[in-house]
């Protein structure tokens, strides 16, 4: 039952942010956060990760979160 309630609240975060954002930049960061939070999510439960290549993935992505957000605060001043 937790594991659901945790999904329909990101499911509930998901929609409010498409709603109050710009598309080309909601979009994106809810896909690539949803990788970060499953992965996350599941190495709290005590499944294997994959080691260092997962976590270079997530920081590269993390990375890639920043660049969108920098890049959206650049074309709004």
């Amino acid at each position: 039952m937790v594991p659901f309630l945790f999904n329909q609240c990101g499911s509930i975060i998901y929609y409010l942010t498409l709603a109050s954002t710009d598309l080309s930049l909601a979009v994106p960061l809810c896909n690539s956060l949803a990788l970060i939070v499953t992965v996350l999510t599941g190495k709290m439960l005590g499944e294997d990760i994959g080691g260092k290549r997962a976590v270079v993935g997530m920081l590269l992505t993390a990375l890639g979160v920043a660049l969108c957000i920098a890049g959206s605060m650049n074309e709004q001043e």
